[in-house]
Order: structure tokens, then C-alpha cells, then sequence
């Protein structure tokens, strides 16, 4: 897989939240696997991982979001950089206005957004989900958090109760079939039937 080490050191060294190799390793291969040519992504940050899945696979186009103007600024000048302006369409938006009033529709969709607002995304995200289409959901352990494996930090109960909300959603939903996988912080595998 090729990577841009320089994008992924300045995501580290800004403390700007970035996808794991491992992550964005499983989601590349996955994309291949199924053929899916319409990408969204929610949660550009930088646009490493867009990036990173725009030179890794046979997609067409990925749509990603991001609402902090800083980021996409960056994110911008990452993507004009690589020359994929083309294949890599930048949103200043937030996910759930998007999600409410877009009419396209996706074969994969991404989500590494604010956590706490997956459970919330969710029936959005199902919606625009092509049938057969693949829905990835990052970061579902949040450090342990999740699992109980480390004791949840100060400020972030709500967000927690949001994930294990989600990952229960996710698990039972009639629309879909999903695995949690031990990849990367957690990772929520589901396709839709």
C-alpha cells in the first residue's frame, strides 16, 4: 500500500486524528474486493486517508467531509498536491446536513467522523448505502474504552454509550450483516443486504 509519509507524520506531530495503516490496509483491500466506485468518507481531517484510498484502489470517485475549515484547508492542499482533484471531491459540511440532503447514493461508505454521532448517522448512512454496498465504521474500541479495557475518560461517557449504541444497531439491523473486527481501534464491517 502506498502511503504519504509526510501527511501521516504531520497528522501525528498536529495531533490530527489519522486512520491506522492497518485500518486503511483492510478498507483498500475491501474496496477492490467489491469493486465499489462511489466512496464517501466522513472525517476528511488532513486527507490521509482519502488520499491514501484514491492511490490504493479501483474507485472512481470518494466524496469526503470535514466541518473544521482549518483541516480542509490542509486537506485541500493535500489533494491538489497528489493531482487527484479529479477523484477526490472535498465537502466543508457537516456530515449529518450532508447526509440529509444528498441524492447520491454509495457503494462504500467510511465512517470516521465524531463518534459520538454515528448511532445518529446511522439510518442516514443506511439509506444512501447501495444494496451489496459496504459500511466501515473506525475507532468502535475507542482506545479500550469501549471494551472496558481502560476506565472512560472524564468527558467522554456520552460518546462511549453513542459507540455501544451504534455497535448494537449495527449488529442487529435487519438491512444489515456485520462483523466487529479486532483491526486497527475496532473496526464495524457491514454490508448492506
Amino acid at each position: 500500500m502506498t502511503i504519504d509519509e509526510n501527511i501521516k507524520h504531520s497528522g501525528i506531530e498536529n495531533k490530527v486524528p489519522i486512520s491506522l495503516d492497518d485500518t486503511l490496509s483492510f478498507v483498500c483491500n475491501k474496496i477492490n474486493e467489491t469493486n465499489a466506485k462511489e466512496i464517501l468518507e466522513i472525517g476528511t481531517a488532513i486527507g490521509y486517508s482519502a488520499i491514501t484510498i484514491a492511490e490504493n484502489t479501483c474507485c472512481a470517485h470518494i466524496d469526503t467531509l470535514e466541518i473544521d475549515e482549518d483541516r480542509f484547508i490542509v486537506a485541500e492542499c493535500n489533494v491538489k498536491k497528489h493531482k487527484l482533484n479529479k477523484k477526490i471531491t472535498l465537502h466543508l459540511i457537516d456530515a449529518m446536513e450532508f447526509l440529509k440532503t444528498t441524492n447520491k447514493t454509495y457503494d462504500f461508505i467510511y465512517l470516521d467522523g465524531p463518534k459520538g454521532q454515528y448511532i445518529n448517522y446511522l439510518p442516514y448512512l443506511i439509506n444512501i448505502l447501495k444494496s451489496g454496498g459496504v459500511l466501515v465504521a473506525d475507532n468502535l474500541y475507542f482506545h479500550g474504552m469501549v471494551t472496558g479495557k481502560i476506565p472512560i475518560s472524564k468527558g467522554c461517557r456520552a460518546m462511549i454509550k453513542g459507540l455501544k449504541n451504534y455497535i448494537a444497531a449495527i449488529s442487529t439491523h435487519s438491512a444489515l450483516t456485520t462483523q466487529i473486527l479486532d483491526i486497527g481501534d475496532g473496526l464495524g464491517y457491514s454490508i448492506k443486504k
